[in-house]
């Protein structure tokens, strides 16, 4: 990548630069019910575009001799751009089941290697120059600017490991029947989390070559670990497309087959009283197979009039009714004995976690907090 201006590698990554920018903006648009996944992973392309621009001044050969890359500059935002990627992935999928909170200190401690590295180039100068293999370096800016790469090379493929593990519980919370969660925003979580995967580990395997291997074929690794990022921008842009074309364009139920009004408003009527009459959900195990059933309606039939007629999910829709059961227990004469604990089991949630971020979600307050507001009012009352 360093033989001449805008060879064929660079336009790609030029293109990708692009393309990532005009992702971000989609996603940023795309109709979504949760914003801040959608606001996560749109920052999360920036990250990818701001990574490739300066990785494309950093190696291209016109660019080194100009008077930017006499710069800390873009080492610095090379840096911050690699390494905010994973906790930016890992905060996308926590943002999936919960609200992120920026300014916890557990949060803020994701920064750390991104400020430490970029402390290191400011106290050492580390300009595009340095950072170049063949240049000549004292031995601390030599040791500094290694340091540098190692955590660059190792640190995403850990993020990677740690969003895989939270992954599977999304999925298990989306099996247990208790999360927020769409198939779709799974599907792309899954995209975005192996082709960062694949890069990653590319990465790191180049990395430890790299002392093993010619110089030509280090260019070559690093040349394929773009080309990953590439693939992986453009698989993202293709769902995206797709996604957004789906979503602007919903179809009523009505319009999806040729069933009367009338048909429509019987199957209603029918999961209604399997909600009021039946309190299906407070099965802790009812999943929309087990509700089909129940009541006797297709579950293809049941999704569609959920999604369309009471704009929610399943999941969603079940536990709204949980947790409303849940405000009635916490304040019924009758339960005014019972802990938490015995609450949210008694309306149907199998999962403290879950019992307690819906609740507050909904009602704007914990379990408790409610129960307590509910009975002081009511003493207030009493006198």
């Amino acid at each position: 990548m360093k033989n001449s201006f805008l060879n064929i590698n660079e336009v790609f990554l030029i293109l990708t630069i692009v393309e990532s920018l005009f992702l971000s903006i989609l996603l940023k648009v795309l109709p979504s019910k949760y914003q801040q996944p959608r606001n996560i992973l749109t920052f999360f392309f920036a990250l990818i575009s701001g990574m490739l621009l300066t990785t494309l001044i950093t190696w291209n050969s016109y660019l080194q001799t100009q008077p930017i890359a006499h710069s800390d500059l873009v080492p610095l935002i090379l840096s911050c751009c690699l390494l905010l990627q994973g906790p930016i992935l890992y905060f996308y999928l926590r943002s999936l089941s919960e609200s992120i909170l920026w300014w916890r200190w557990v949060n803020v401690l994701h920064l750390l290697p991104s400020l430490l590295v970029s402390s290191i180039i400011l106290v050492f100068d580390i300009d595009v120059i340095a950072w170049l293999p063949w240049t000549p370096l004292s031995p601390r800016e030599q040791a500094a600017v290694k340091f540098i790469w190692a955590i660059f090379k190792c640190l995403p493929l850990l993020y990677v490991l740690v969003c895989f593990y939270v992954e599977y519980r999304l999925r298990q919370q989306l099996k247990n029947v208790y999360s927020t969660i769409s198939a779709k925003e799974l599907v792309l979580a899954d995209l975005v989390l192996i082709g960062f995967f694949m890069q990653s580990f590319w990465s790191v395997a180049a990395y430890f070559l790299s002392g093993y291997i010619s110089g030509e074929m280090n260019d070559l690794l690093g040349i394929l670990n773009n080309y990953l990022t590439v693939i992986l921008v453009n698989m993202l842009f293709a769902f995206g497309i797709i996604n957004t074309r789906q979503q602007l364009n919903v179809v009523p139920i009505e319009a999806t087959k040729s069933v009367d009004i009338a048909k429509i408003n019987e199957k209603i009527a029918t999961i209604e009283r399997g909600l009021h009459e039946q309190k299906l959900y407070l099965d802790s195990q009812i999943n929309l197979d087990r509700f089909s059933e129940q009541i006797n309606i297709k579950s293809r039939d049941v999704s569609v009039i959920i999604n369309s007629h009471y704009q929610s999910n399943f999941f969603e829709f079940i536990n709204g009714f949980r947790v409303e059961e849940a405000k009635r227990l916490l304040v019924a004469p009758e339960c005014r004995e019972d802990t938490i604990l015995d609450i949210l089991y008694k309306s149907g949630f199998n999962s403290q976690s879950a019992f307690h971020r819906f609740f507050k979600r909904i009602v704007g307050l914990t379990p408790s907090e409610y129960r307590k507001s509910v009975m002081k009012a009511n003493t207030k009352t009493d006198k």
